[in-house]
């Protein structure tokens, strides 16, 4: 038994070493020679490109009042509602005139009272001075009458004063408004008492809007009032150029974030609390830059194939950056001076010679 067992061993050996040489042979039988392409390379170049940062934001207005009453009075009527457009000298509330009315009544009383003391003083006055002038009356009479018609045209003086001033209350009963915006509160009702430096409207200027926005630490000492940036509004899908308006140079102590203010221009359809995005470009920066059209896809990673010095194209995966129009930044795998292969079919395989024409790319 122990006999049968090692002449099967041998066997099973020599098979074994019988497959395997089987094996090289289909193995050199079957080796892939190095194929010859006919296909244009050219040299990487360097390329000056913008260093962009972007940040999120909204449309804010520029000029944002609160409407409130000058005068003391019930609301009788407010002519707006939150949401509606309204223009400069435009009415907006109405309050109720019984009280200012009241009070122009009481002070034209008071002028004529005061008129009628003034008229009597008068006539006093030019009585007591003929008989002053015929030896009647003291001279301290004459001065007393003097003094107290004096006095009743201060009195007189100020009653017109106070008359005009309760006219000038008229003014006040129909609030206009003084900018040309939407109304985007409304703070009081109608029937409720307004009273000098309550806010019974909130209006946002529709001219004017501003996008407001936070940019990191690290950025803010490279944006300048002045510096364009385009902002994109998601809702209306356009961006439009602006102008750094203003930078507010005290940061949030928590987020490390500073305030910048971008002006806009003037949009129909641009409304204050819009949300959209800015870019800024902070400079520029040296890259290796390659045409898309170089790229090609080898086990899910995207690269390009290098030509070496013996015209011999190896597949290398690259790290890409940003695209710019048919150019696509490498941030990494590719330096300056290296010949790539052009316009790569699916075809080429690691270790073909490429018999090029060598072509520019175009870029810098």
């Amino acid at each position: 038994m122990q006999n049968l067992i090692n002449v099967m061993r041998i066997a099973t050996s020599l098979l074994l070493i019988v497959f395997l040489e089987s094996c090289g042979d289909v193995t050199k039988s079957t080796k892939i020679e190095p194929k010859t392409w006919d296909m244009p390379v050219a040299e990487v170049e360097i390329a000056s490109l913008p260093i962009d940062y972007s940040s999120t934001g909204s449309v804010v207005s520029d000029q944002r009042i609160d409407v409130s009453s000058r005068a003391t009075g019930y609301i009788r009527k407010i002519l707006v509602l939150e949401g509606e457009q309204v223009s400069k000298g435009q009415a907006l509330v109405v309050l109720d005139e019984s009280d200012v009315e009241g009070a122009i009544r009481e002070a034209e009383s008071v002028v004529n009272t005061a008129k009628l003391v003034v008229q009597d003083a008068n006539i006093d006055l030019k009585r007591y001075s003929d008989l002053y002038k015929r030896g009647s009356v003291s001279e301290s009479k004459i001065r007393k009458t003097r003094l107290f018609r004096d006095r009743a045209q201060d009195t007189l003086s100020q009653a017109k004063i106070s008359l005009k001033i309760a006219i000038s209350q008229r003014e006040y009963i129909k609030i206009a408004s003084h900018i040309t915006g939407v109304v985007v509160a409304r703070h009081s009702r109608e029937g409720d008492l307004a009273t000098p430096g309550s806010s019974i409207l909130t209006i946002e200027s529709s001219q004017g809007l501003l996008f407001d926005t936070y940019v990191a630490e690290s950025q803010i000492s490279k944006i300048h009032r002045g510096d364009a940036a385009l902002v994109s509004i998601d809702a209306l899908h356009r961006t439009f150029k602006g102008v750094v308006a203003r930078v507010v140079p005290a940061g949030d102590p928590l987020t490390r974030r500073y305030k910048v203010k971008i002006a806009l221009p003037g949009h129909e359809g641009l409304l204050s609390g819009m949300f959209g995005r800015v870019h800024f470009t902070l400079g520029t920066r040296t890259s290796p830059v390659i045409p898309s059209k170089a790229l090609i896809e080898r086990g899910g990673l995207q690269g390009v194939f290098v030509v070496n010095n013996k015209n011999k194209a190896y597949f290398r995966w690259l790290q890409l950056g940003v695209k710019k129009t048919d150019d696509i930044e490498v941030r990494a795998g590719l330096e300056g001076g290296e010949l790539i292969v052009i316009g790569v079919n699916n075809q080429i395989r690691e270790g073909d010679f490429i018999r090029n024409q060598q072509e520019g790319l175009g870029n810098g």
